[in-house]
């Protein structure tokens, strides 16, 4: 079904597919991490100094404002995906940096 399929159609589709009330509804709860240095974030995955990706948790919400989780304010750890906008689906990614990598060793904390 996404075979062959550009980016820009995957979008589309999902967005449709969000309008038509055709995927579940987002769990309560819904979480996950991301705490391995061989994770694959983004392209720009390791960064020029060599190093890699944040460690983080996120949590996914129904849209919301990200100030009600203290998201985005001046001290919080917390932060909103700066790539999620509600498009295609309409959620918040909540993320929080986890200081350590799954090994243990130390990982940034921005």
């Amino acid at each position: 079904m996404l075979a062959g399929k550009s980016k820009a159609e995957v979008k589309e589709g999902m967005k449709a597919a969000v309008e038509k009330k055709e995927l579940p509804a987002l769990e309560p709860g819904a979480m996950c991490y991301m705490m391995s240095k061989q994770a694959y974030l983004t392209d720009k995955g390791i960064t020029q100094d060599g190093a890699h990706t944040l460690a983080h948790v996120m949590f996914y919400t129904a849209q919301i404002n990200p100030a009600d989780w203290g998201a985005n304010m001046d001290n919080s750890p917390i932060f909103v995906d700066p790539r999620q906008k509600g498009d295609p689906e309409p959620i918040n990614i909540f993320m929080i940096p986890a200081g350590s990598w799954s090994d243990g060793s130390p990982a940034p904390l921005q």
